[in-house]
């Protein structure tokens, strides 16, 4: 009786053994096949806990990472019309050195080129309004060359947690020459200096067009330090955007790590299960020669 029992309770251990083999078995062969080494969150639940937080972060960092490339967008859109400006008014400072009253044409063309730029649209919005975005910054009037209808609030993105980016420059810093709604009250407002240098050129007018060569260099000056604001700016957004696609590189990495089978060690446990089970298999045959589906059913 003794060693029937004995038998018996051996037998039904080496059982125990060969489910908890085939188990593993089927588990790595599982991860082998779907390429995943989590098939249910009971499996790992700290696993599954990790590429949960892993996810999170990197559609937080993906949002930002498009915030970023939209701020990038409006400006560079800024930065091509304020070089267009700096190119327009090169060009003018050229042609007041000239004098030439025939040159008056050109100077009034190259006005309504620079009012064109200063109302610049991007995505169907005006750049240079402020928050005003759907209003255009400039427009002729009777009373004033061209007159500011856009604010003076600057339109932040957020970019990174706890992170703001202006986007915009508004028009009477760039065109104006200060933060003025009023045309004619800085020394660098563009469109004065130009309709200056019109009025000189057609009258030949030495002291009018001394005044629209100096507005003209101050109005130069002034966008020259609008381009340097957007260049650090755009160099900021790129370095962020540096950082941010390291960062969810490295997130991807780790997720992928907890995630992903590691093949090698699957292959290797599957193998070694393999060999188990067949050592099992032919201890459960020598102990006992009742045929093993006995057990099994």
């Amino acid at each position: 009786m003794s060693f029937r029992t004995s038998t018996a309770t051996q037998l039904r251990q080496n059982l125990q053994d060969l489910q908890a083999t085939q188990e593993r078995m089927a588990l790595n062969n599982a991860r082998i096949t779907s390429g995943s080494r989590i098939g249910s969150p009971g499996e790992d639940p700290n696993g599954t806990a990790l590429i949960l937080d892993f996810g999170n972060s990197i559609q937080a960092n993906t949002q930002y990472l498009k915030q970023v490339t939209s701020a990038s967008s409006f400006l560079t859109s800024t930065e091509d019309a304020v070089n267009g400006a700096v190119s327009s008014v090169m060009r003018l400072q050229e042609l007041a050195v000239s004098g030439n009253s025939a040159s008056v044409p050109e100077v009034n063309s190259i006005l309504q080129n620079l009012l064109g730029l200063a109302n610049t649209q991007s995505q169907g919005k005006y750049i240079f309004s402020g928050t005003q975005t759907g209003t255009a910054p400039f427009s002729a009037t009777s009373a004033v060359p061209y007159s500011y209808g856009g604010n003076q609030d600057e339109i932040n993105l957020g970019v990174a947690t706890g992170t703001l980016v202006a986007t915009n420059l508004t028009g009477d810093e760039v065109f104006l020459g200060g933060q003025s709604l009023k045309p004619g009250d800085s020394p660098s407002d563009l469109f004065s200096a130009v309709q200056n240098l019109a009025t000189g050129l057609q009258s030949g007018n030495a002291a009018t067009i001394q005044t629209a060569t100096t507005g003209l260099d101050a109005a130069l000056a002034n966008l020259n330090q609008m381009l340097a604001k957007l260049g650090g700016r755009q160099a900021g957004l790129q370095s962020l955007q540096t950082t941010l696609s390291n960062f969810n590189a490295s997130l991807q990495s780790l997720q992928s790590a907890q995630e992903s089978t590691d093949y090698p060690t699957a292959i290797t446990e599957y193998s070694n299960d393999q060999t188990i089970q067949s050592a099992t298999l032919s201890v459960m045959a020598k102990a006992n020669k009742v045929n093993l589906f006995d057990y099994l059913g």
